[in-house]
């Protein structure tokens, strides 16, 4: 069935007409938010293509499970049309460097005779993928299908509940990962941060930072968001049920998005030591040292320290590897650790979001 569920909205008291209670600046990130993120008709639009994909491919892989992961259904996903896609063919972990282009062929030369598909082309990367293009109607939408990519799965599950833990979280994301992208710092091609990279960082801030909004969901809810949950058995429609967190609820409900937005940019501008520390929502804190390696390898051995984390370090909360492993050239770093002094020196001052967005890219 379809997963995903109603996105949460600000309480209906700083909506209330005539006079908003939301200052300037938190409303506009809110409308630019509604503005851009993903239309439920768009999600529909996909969720049929994935049904009809699955009609395609099942006759082939019959005891599969063709799940949408990442941004069109984690509650981050703006409007663009891309899906990702993971095939689940077995609960094992399949060897992506052969078995998994093996799988991703035998797909390709399953849908080479469908009308619905207008042309494919296969990917080999770390994780290799199917990218599938579409005739009309669906000619404005991109597949990109990986096989057996489980982790996948689990994190998609794992934001879908961050982003509709609190109706702040969603506009923030949109915003940061929209800045980002107009700042030149969120293309993994140009060594920065992918999207997922700032989501998660914008999980840690909420959970770390001087305002906690977001609890550690891995650690209150362990046999929701562990690793060894059956991923088939994922479904993000089950609300969670009342556990006690340490969220100052009437503190948390006084930030406004502006301060969260400004207490972001400060946060990664002046308060984060990327030397020392690791971003971690898995463990809801940051971490000194490096995850999965013991202090004393990583300081008697730097060369090793550097060339797993270099200069910045985000732990994937499943696998506990690098999501910022692109980020390898010192210049690049600076650059991106200016770009976030000047736009939070700026915002603080002006509190003007559009003046936030027109940006140049940095150079380096």
């Amino acid at each position: 069935g379809a997963m995903g569920f109603a996105s949460p909205s600000p309480p209906t008291s700083l909506l209330s007409e005539p006079l908003s209670r939301m200052d300037v600046l938190s409303e506009k990130i809110w409308d630019y938010h509604n503005k851009v993120s993903q239309t439920d008709e768009m999600l529909q639009r996909k969720l049929h293509l994935r049904d009809m994909l699955y009609t395609a491919i099942s006759p082939v892989f019959p005891l599969s499970g063709l799940y949408v992961v990442g941004s069109s259904l984690n509650g981050f996903g703006n409007n663009s049309s891309d899906m990702d896609l993971c095939l689940m063919i077995t609960n094992k972990d399949l060897d992506q460097k052969n078995d998994a282009v093996v799988v991703l062929n035998l797909i390709l030369s399953t849908l080479q005779y469908e009308k619905f598909v207008e042309s494919q082309k296969l990917i080999l990367a770390k994780v290799p993928i199917l990218r599938i293009n579409f005739a009309a109607p669906f000619d404005d939408i991109t597949v990109d299908l990986n096989a057996n990519n489980s982790v996948a799965i689990r994190n998609t599950h794992l934001l879908c509940y961050y982003s509709s833990y609190d109706w702040r979280v969603r506009p923030l994301v949109s915003v940061v990962k929209e800045w980002a992208k107009r700042k030149g710092i969120n293309d993994a091609n140009k060594s920065s941060f992918t999207s997922y990279s700032l989501v998660l960082m914008v999980i840690h801030f909420l959970q770390c930072g001087p305002t906690k909004v977001l609890p550690n969901l891995q650690q209150s809810y362990p046999n929701r968001f562990s690793n060894k949950v059956d991923v088939r058995t994922l479904n993000v429609t089950m609300a969670l049920e009342e556990v006690a967190d340490d969220i100052d609820q009437s503190l948390s409900e006084k930030t406004t998005l502006g301060e969260l937005l400004i207490g972001f940019l400060d946060y990664y501008a002046n308060e984060f030591n990327y030397d020392r520390d690791a971003i971690s929502i898995r463990q809801g804190r940051r971490v000194e040292g490096t995850p999965g390696i013991p202090m004393h390898h990583s300081i008697s051995n730097p060369h090793f320290w550097r060339s797993q984390w270099r200069c910045v370090c985000i732990e994937e909360p499943f696998t506990n590897s690098n999501t910022a492993h692109s980020i390898y050239d010192e210049m690049v770093f600076e650059a991106i650790k200016k770009a976030f002094r000047e736009a939070h020196g700026e915002l603080q001052h002006n509190h003007d979001l559009d003046k936030l967005m027109e940006c140049e890219p940095i150079k380096a």
